[in-house]
């Protein structure tokens, strides 16, 4: 069946200290066609020290911190420290999402990428695999196949260099394999007039207008100087 469920919606809360700006208005004010965020933004404190080898937290320390999830859908938790595996999104029970800005916020600001491009691309991420998955996230534990190791600039690269996440936070997309098996799935199809929403929403996670005119002109050097002087001559 072609799901046609109303929006996802989501949560979004900060677990533990956050030492840097998340434009929350400019979250709130996101319009999609997929989901939708619910609520004020709460905080939680982490009260457990890290149990990794690497100083990271295992998902059974976090999992024991996690909040409850309400009447939302997806709950999603954003943190500043390392997770188990060096992810930077993991999935817990009860339909609950961490994101780590560890190690991502120099990255991002050292690509001029706004950082809230990171969050946007989970909340699509996960909304898909919500729909695709009859309603509900996987487990971690859960075997699956909604990701692809090769870097494509698609919200579901798997992005093990965590490098290569810049190409899929300015004007993300959702690459044409996974349109395939998102329209696809026998039990839970998403419809292709939402898909063709969505990538038009995604092309505006993108880049201050400043870095984006910057860019341009790293790209093409001899073409900017020809627009200038003849915008300089008119």
């Amino acid at each position: 069946r072609i799901s046609s469920m109303g929006k996802v919606k989501i949560r979004i809360s900060v677990l533990g200290h956050l030492p840097y700006f998340i434009d929350q208005k400019k979250m709130k004010k996101w319009e999609s066609e997929l989901f939708e965020i619910v609520q004020e933004i709460g905080v939680y404190t982490i009260v457990e020290n890290s149990d990794g080898d690497n100083w990271e937290f295992s998902d059974s320390n976090i999992t024991s911190q996690l909040p409850k999830r309400e009447d939302e859908d997806i709950l999603i938790l954003l943190l500043n420290v390392p997770l188990q595996d060096n992810y930077f999104a993991r999935r817990f029970t009860d339909n609950r999402v961490c994101v780590t800005y560890n190690e991502m916020t120099e990255m991002l600001k050292f690509n001029n990428i706004p950082l809230e491009n990171l969050l946007f691309r989970v909340l699509y991420s996960v909304s898909f695999v919500y729909r695709r998955y009859g309603d509900r996230l996987p487990s971690i534990d859960e075997p699956t196949n909604f990701s692809h190791d090769e870097t494509r600039g698609c919200i579901f690269d798997m992005n093990g260099i965590k490098s290569d996440i810049i190409y899929s936070l300015n004007k993300p997309q959702l690459c044409h394999s996974c349109v395939e098996v998102l329209t696809g799935n026998k039990n839970h199809r998403i419809d292709k007039n939402l898909i063709n929403k969505v990538q038009k929403e995604l092309k505006k996670i993108r880049k201050a207008r400043y870095y984006q005119i910057l860019d341009f002109v790293k790209r093409y050097p001899v073409l900017s100087i020809i627009i200038s002087s003849v915008i300089a001559v008119v």
